[in-house]
């Protein structure tokens, strides 16, 4: 009896540590394909437009798979943004709640929390009133305001008395280009096609510098220039434009109340 005590206590760290192994292993696939994971979101956001009316009970089964992606996406935004940078420049939204989340670990789950709520909230109504009509619906909304109204004292009071800027996790960082190395692998042995874009280039360089222009007396050629328009030119100095909130600290991109 002793030695079975023995085994069970000696089995129960390994059963433990399971979850925390199950959940890495996950986040090392998300981490590793971003741009795949990011793709059946969508696809799962899509099938919200097809489920309602298709069967019985349609509306709590679509709500629940809304509500499901909304949150599956919050985590997987809160883990890509530790491993892959955020957009450059970040909007000051982002670069406000940021602040504050980094600064203030009772911002963040404060911050976290109000959003999970407001993504359940629709869910969870409909559910109770289902389950204890319009009564049960209305006491759970009581509840639901008065836990975002504390979440939103909360945020105020860090941040010095300043408005509420929700959403800190809703833009995701830039994610990394599918490499096309295995298409390449797998196309590299195709002779004819690489001869046929050789030959392409060449004629298109042949091309180039037959629009080259000779200067009479050193006979050296000048390249063309390309194509400039008022357009481009005003979207490329557009992008390069420094506004105010660009330059100003992350905490005072609210002022205080």
């Amino acid at each position: 009896m002793i030695e079975l005590y023995k085994q069970a206590q000696s089995r129960i760290p390994a059963t433990i540590s399971l979850p925390s192994h199950w959940l890495k292993s996950y986040e090392d696939f998300v981490t590793k394909n971003a741009s795949s994971v990011t793709q059946i979101e969508s696809a799962l956001r899509s099938l919200t437009y097809i489920v309602p009316g298709r069967f019985r009970e349609s509306e709590l089964a679509s709500e629940t798979l809304h509500t499901s992606t909304l949150l599956i996406s919050l985590y997987h935004t809160s883990l890509l943004r530790r491993h892959f940078p955020s957009p450059s420049p970040p909007p000051p939204q982002t670069r406000y709640t940021a602040f504050y989340s980094a600064r203030s670990r009772l911002y963040s789950n404060s911050a976290i929390l109000l959003q999970t709520i407001q993504y359940t909230e629709l869910l969870c109504e409909m559910f109770f009133k289902r389950c204890g009509g319009d009564k049960a619906r209305w006491r759970l909304v009581v509840v639901l305001e008065v836990i975002k109204a504390i979440c939103r004292t909360i945020m105020f009071w860090v941040t010095g008395k300043r408005m509420v800027a929700e959403g800190p996790g809703a833009i995701r960082p830039n994610l990394p280009e599918p490499s096309s190395t295995g298409a390449e692998e797998e196309f590299g042995g195709d002779d004819e096609g690489a001869a046929a874009d050789s030959n392409e280039e060449r004629d298109y360089l042949r091309g180039e510098r037959s629009k080259e222009w000779p200067m009479p007396r050193t006979k050296m050629t000048l390249p063309v220039l390309p194509s400039i328009t008022s357009e481009s030119i005003t979207e490329y100095l557009a992008s390069r434009v420094v506004s105010a909130d660009d330059i100003k600290a992350a905490h005072h991109l609210v002022r205080k109340i």
